[in-house]
């Protein structure tokens, strides 16, 4: 397939997606790297959360905020295969808030609150999702 110039807002929401999924990169390395006192500056309600976190859920939360930021590479690389690492990084998403809302009940500790970032998440994962299939449909993405 030949590859067509993408529009000029392409780039720039390239850029800004990338730097917000440096954000999550940088948030899921400090969630990391998180210390025993600062854990216990939490409320007891949220201390008790964090060190019920099963090691998988970490896991998964890599796989959904490294994902993303390898995907805006591709999308600035205007590589096709972005679309693929968007998909698996929205399902890894899903995953995380699933189990933070339902298994780990983040709604009666937090107050629907707990949801405001997981929308944000999702709404933004859907639409690089969203843009990489109009890149790809539209020659943008080779």
């Amino acid at each position: 397939m030949e590859k067509i110039k993408a529009p000029g807002y392409f780039m720039a929401v390239a850029i800004i997606l990338l730097i917000w999924d440096l954000i999550g990169v940088a948030a899921f390395g400090m969630d990391l790297m998180i210390t025993e006192e600062m854990i216990a500056a939490l409320p007891p309600e949220q201390q008790e959360m964090y060190l019920n976190n099963p090691v998988w859920l970490k896991a998964v939360y890599g796989i959904a905020t490294i994902g993303a930021a390898i995907g805006c590479i591709g999308l600035l690389m205007k590589k096709a295969w972005s679309k693929m690492l968007f998909i698996i990084s929205l399902i890894a998403v899903i995953i995380q808030f699933s189990y933070s809302i339902f298994g780990m009940n983040s709604l009666e500790i937090m107050g629907y609150s707990a949801l405001i970032m997981p929308v944000i998440v999702i709404v933004i994962g859907v639409y690089q999702i969203i843009l990489s299939n109009k890149g790809q449909k539209e020659g943008w993405l080779v």
